[in-house]
């Protein structure tokens, strides 16, 4: 574990644990770059064979996938408590997949899109990097009430 001596302990997971809380997931925040512009996007993933796969329809995301520059996916989640939070980042190369090579994992019907229509194009990231960190939650009153920052405004 990673000491900060103002804040809380941070934990950083080995690649191992990152794919299991991958795996316990199914909604990740995709980044990418449209153009010069960074754009980020809700998606529904599934991870399977060592990769990330989602289904999109066209438009902004998927011309920026097309383009084949990497991307970022972050996924996060609490236990059951709310007492521990963890972040997953997964950078990587993304590509069209073809309609042959659909990994039988994709099949799961619970695994539905939040937001309807045809999503006719599936998107395979192949990771680059995997990182992750978890760390305890802290008491509301390390926090809040909001501290009064004007003074250093002045």
């Amino acid at each position: 574990m990673e000491n900060s001596p103002s804040g809380p302990k941070t934990e950083i997971l080995p690649e191992e644990e990152c794919w299991k809380y991958l795996r316990s997931s199914y909604i990740g925040r995709l980044a990418v770059i449209n153009g010069t512009t960074p754009e980020i996007f809700p998606v529904n993933f599934v991870p399977a064979e060592g990769a990330l796969f989602f289904r999109t329809a066209p438009g902004t995301k998927l011309y920026s996938l097309l383009a084949g520059t990497l991307v970022a996916l972050e996924a996060d989640g609490l236990n059951a408590y709310s007492t521990e939070v963890w972040s997953v980042v997964v950078k990587g190369i993304p590509e069209p997949v073809a309609d042959g090579n659909v990994p039988l994992e994709l099949s799961d019907p619970d695994r539905e899109p939040w937001e309807s229509g045809l999503k006719e194009h599936l998107i395979r990231i192949n990771p680059t990097e995997v990182t992750g960190r978890r760390f305890q939650v802290q008491a509301r009153t390390r926090w809040w009430p909001p501290q009064d920052f004007s003074a250093d405004w002045i």
